[in-house]
């Protein structure tokens, strides 16, 4: 089903899986030898849905396992099946520390005291809880920092003896944009590594690279990169050409109408039309994630593979001008507002994201709520 047709909602994201797997393929043959993929499924996935990506990536050898940022989340793949190692990236709420370690979640170490809190859930399990220790080389988001601070953590480490299985050691970038700066990090997360080791800790494995980094510093790629935005688009500045949108977010037209120049639309009359025109009206608004400044700046949508420019947003519907597309557009006409059309035309998230001011394509297609159907292609 890869059409409105047999949908019941609205609007509906498409997800190819096919897609996602050459997305892959293509990531795979930029990588350092040895260098593995945890893919990031944080924000269900960035709104893609996590069950159905780590349906896919789980077979693939690549994939070392998976990253989230809340419990909950680590909690919910397992129990729909995944196997593979689930690296909790933040700092788990205290009431859902339980419930991760009997998950079998990997913990950040990422602040003082949270080792002998788990070396408890170690001890009640009767089994290891497994963790890897997060450096703070100068996000200054979370983590310990080089030599006091992360010496006082590695002490806590060894306090907790057989209790805790220590599987890596991390850090993240702070602006990759910036390559000196870059550098001095990963010199500084180098050092890192030696002083763990220097007191006789197995660091286990390394990776500092976001999908960001993993694509500016292939120098930089270790034993693995941590990747989210870049499993489902390209990059928004240097993109690299082998990298498609997996997702395709389509509704259909509701109704059209002509109006007069001069009319105002939308509440407050948001929107002055300069000349008659003729207005279709699409099945989302801001309440599906239509966030209101497709409106304001007039980004487009894709009706008949044409980009025809969005003039006002309510809730639930969103107001279009098909002026200028050849015949009359009627109810139940496709529109797309990123991704893939039926015909294969290509209206790309990044491109939206840079046209409505959004926090690349992947903050759009996050915000996508639940109302909107998921279909796995």
């Amino acid at each position: 089903m890869n059409s409105m047709q047999e949908i019941l909602n609205n609007s509906a994201l498409f997800v190819d899986r096919t897609v996602l797997r050459e997305n892959i393929a293509a990531i795979e043959s930029t990588l350092s030898a040895g260098t593995r993929i945890i893919p990031v499924l944080k924000g269900d996935a960035y709104g893609l849905g996590m069950a159905a990506l780590a349906e896919t990536l789980s077979p693939l050898p690549a994939v070392y396992g998976f990253a989230v940022a809340h419990a909950w989340e680590g909690i919910r793949l397992r129990h729909g099946g995944v196997t593979k190692d689930i690296l909790l990236l933040g700092q788990p709420a205290l009431s859902a520390v339980s419930a991760a370690a009997e998950a079998d979640l990997t913990f950040t170490l990422g602040r003082l005291g949270l080792a002998e809190r788990l070396a408890e859930e170690s001890r009640r399990l009767g089994r290891r809880v497994k963790v890897q220790l997060k450096v703070d080389t100068g996000l200054h988001r979370l983590g310990v920092l080089p030599g006091e601070e992360l010496a006082a953590l590695l002490a806590e480490v060894r306090n907790a003896g057989e209790t805790l299985a220590l599987l890596g050691v991390y850090s993240h970038f702070a602006d990759t944009a910036d390559a000196a700066q870059c550098r001095a990090q990963y010199e500084l997360y180098l050092r890192s590594l030696d002083q763990a080791e220097h007191v006789g800790f197995s660091v286990g494995l390394r990776h500092i690279c976001d999908s960001a980094g993993s694509e500016a510093y292939p120098e930089y790629h270790l034993d693995a990169v941590r990747l989210g935005r870049r499993l489902i688009m390209d990059n928004p500045v240097r993109p690299a050409g082998n990298i498609r949108d997996v997702a395709s977010w389509r509704t259909t037209v509701t109704s059209v109408h002509g109006r007069r120049a001069g009319e105002k639309l939308g509440y407050g009359g948001s929107c002055t039309l300069r000349r008659d025109s003729r207005i279709a009206v699409i099945g989302v608004g801001y309440g599906d994630g239509l966030i209101p400044a497709w409106a304001e700046r007039q980004a487009p949508v894709l009706i008949r593979g044409r980009r025809c420019p969005v003039l006002a947003c309510c809730m639930d519907q969103a107001m279009v001008d098909v002026t200028d597309l050849d015949g009359t557009v009627g109810a139940g006409e496709e529109a797309t507002l990123l991704g893939y059309d039926g015909s294969g035309n290509l209206l790309a998230a990044q491109e939206i994201a840079a046209l409505t001011g959004a926090n690349e394509g992947c903050g759009i297609t996050t915000a996508i709520p639940g109302r909107v159907a998921r279909v796995y292609l």
